[in-house]
């Protein structure tokens, strides 16, 4: 069975650069976070906005 689909906004930061994005979607989120982390080695932070 599938997970549900949070609402909200996702806040996701670098906490190593300046990347600083707002997404709609929890998957968009996780993806921009993992490609960032992929691509740099850098931290990154995700938040749900309500």
């Amino acid at each position: 069975m599938e997970s549900p689909k949070l609402g909200g906004r996702y806040h996701v930061v670098c906490r190593e650069c300046p990347v600083e994005r707002l997404v709609d979607a929890d998957d968009e989120a996780v993806e921009l976070e993992r490609e960032h982390v992929a691509e740099t080695g850098h931290r990154v932070a995700v938040g749900r906005i309500d």
